[in-house]
Order: C-alpha cells, then structure tokens, then sequence
C-alpha cells in the first residue's frame, strides 16, 4: 500500500512490474524519480476519493493511477471516467463473506456486476 524504495528498486532491477502505493505529491515524486508512470493510489476514498485523486492528478499529466481502497460497484465508473485513471482494485467482489460457505455464486455475481460497470 505504500512507497518503499528498496522494494522498487529491486523489482525494477528484475524487471518485475511495480505499483507502488502513493497518497501525496512527494510519493508521486519519488515514483518519477524511480522512472514510475503508474501508482496505486491508496487509500482512495479514506484520501477524500475522486476529488483529492482529481486534484493531486492534476500537476501530473504523466502519471497513471489505480485508486484501491473503498472503490465498489457504487463508484467504480466515476473513478474509470476520469482519464488517469487505468485500473481499480476491487477487493469488494472477494471479501471471505461472501464465499465463507465455500459457494462462490455471489463472488462471481459482484464480478459479473463490476464487468458490465468497466464496458
């Protein structure tokens, strides 16, 4: 969820792919200081959501970001209109309570639901 330095550095070194974790204009930063184009903006909503993305996006036309934390089916297509924006975390499709029971039908209805949002 953060920015740690010696983990990028070592992924890019491998030549792994690498999000790190971004919530401020200094991380953004330390992300095109490493050669970053695309972080994970987390925690999204908990940061203030769309509006504080929209805003700390703005001097950063190079950046592309993936909001995890707090995006749902409620707000997934807002954070997909916004054109920065190349992909979201969806942890509310897999949350353990929905397949405690080891029926997976609603995990893969909250994933049927989220597709018909992204096209």
């Amino acid at each position: 969820p953060g920015f740690n330095p010696k983990v990028v550095r070592h992924c890019l070194d491998k030549e792994l792919p690498i999000f790190p974790g971004v919530s401020s204009p200094t991380e953004i930063e330390m992300a095109l200081d490493h050669g970053l184009q695309t972080v994970k903006f987390f925690p999204a909503e908990a940061l203030g959501g769309l509006k504080t993305l929209k805003a700390i996006a703005a001097p950063y036309q190079m950046i592309r970001f993936i909001p995890t934390g707090g995006i749902g089916a409620d707000n997934l297509a807002e954070y997909l209109a916004f054109a920065p924006v190349l992909a979201c975390g969806g942890s509310w499709m897999v949350k353990p309570a929905l397949y405690a029971d080891g029926n997976f039908k609603p995990v893969e209805s909250a994933v049927r639901k989220a597709t018909t949002i992204v096209t």
